[in-house]
Order: C-alpha cells, then structure tokens, then sequence
C-alpha cells in the first residue's frame, strides 16, 4: 500500500528492470547489506499500473529484471511487462508508478532524481525509410497489390475459357495427325 508520503515517479513498463537495476545500485553505493536490500524492497517498493492498479512489489520487479526470458516456469504476467505492456491482459497501458515508500535510512529525494533519467529511456533510432523501386514500388500499396491479384485472376479466367472453347497457343500447339497429300489436290473447279 502506498504511504501518504511517498514519492512517486513515472516510468515505461518496459523501463521497469533498468529502474530496478539502478535502485540496486543505489542501495549498494549507500552501503545497505543484501538482507536490508531485500527488506526494502519488499516492503517499500511498490510498481503500479497507471490505467488498472495491478501492482507488484519491489521483489517481483526483481524477478522481472533477473530471470531470463525464457524461462517456461515463468509467470505470464512478467512475460508481458518485459515486453513492454502491462501485467493484466486487457489493460493497454505503458506506463507505471514506481513508489518508493518512506524509509528510515534511505533517501528516496535522491534515488527519485536518478529514476528519473533511467526512467524514461530515449525511444530508439530508427533508420529512416528506404524508398520502394522496381516491383516493390508497385507491391507497397495495397490497392495496387489488390488491383494486380485482380488482373492477374482474369487472364487466368481468359485463359482457361481460350482452352475450353477449342482454342490453342502457338507454343501448346498440336501437330495434326491426319494430313493431306497436297498432290492429290487439284486447282480446277468442278
């Protein structure tokens, strides 16, 4: 439960393991030993979800910044925050209140300041688009893929009634199998 005067700060859900990461190392620079480490964050740091309240202590962020992704024992809900979406399924939220409860020997003012940088992590470059040429120019729109699946569909409609009606291709064509002597053939009328 948060405390009325706790701080409070705002961070991405998938800026949750760096902001545990540097909490540890506050901690660890203050000279706090493992056992009142681990107190601490169980009892004085709490993660909840800016649209529906879920929340988790400081011990499940823990477990989100250290166990590996794959791991199958692994609960789903800290699948999801690592990849950046909220704990419960059907919220679509991307942002998180980290509380720092108050603390007799911790100075949450402080860490608070360095949470704020690690936080909210630059979004990352990406490279800018590269123009379509040749073929891809024509397939990147999808009407025109659409208008040329259509064109392509009646040719092959064409071409199966060309066959069905009696008609051949100049590469597909049979030899005749009965031919005729052309000295048999006279020029005279009848």
């Amino acid at each position: 439960m948060p405390q009325p005067n706790a701080n409070a700060v705002q961070v991405r859900v998938d800026a949750l393991p760096a902001c545990y990461q540097a909490l540890v190392e506050a901690l660890t620079l203050a000279e706090f030993s493992a056992a009142e480490m681990q107190d601490i964050f169980a009892r004085y740091v709490l993660a909840e979800c800016l649209q529906c309240g879920v929340q988790f202590t400081g011990e499940d962020l823990g477990r989100i910044a250290l166990t590996s992704p794959g791991d199958p024992s692994e609960d789903p809900r800290f699948t999801r925050l690592r990849q950046g979406y909220c704990a419960r399924g059907d919220c679509d939220a991307y942002y998180y209140r980290l509380i720092l409860n108050e603390h007799p020997k911790v100075d949450w003012q402080k860490l608070a300041a360095g949470l704020s940088q690690t936080a909210a992590p630059p979004p990352p470059a990406l490279a800018p688009p590269r123009p379509a040429t040749g073929l891809g120019f024509w397939l990147a729109d999808q009407r025109t893929r659409r208008v040329l699946a259509g064109v392509a569909i009646l040719l092959l409609l064409l071409l199966i009634r060309h066959f069905v009606t009696g008609g051949s291709l100049a590469f597909l064509h049979k030899t005749p199998k009965y031919t005729v002597d052309p000295a048999s053939v006279t020029d005279a009328p009848r």
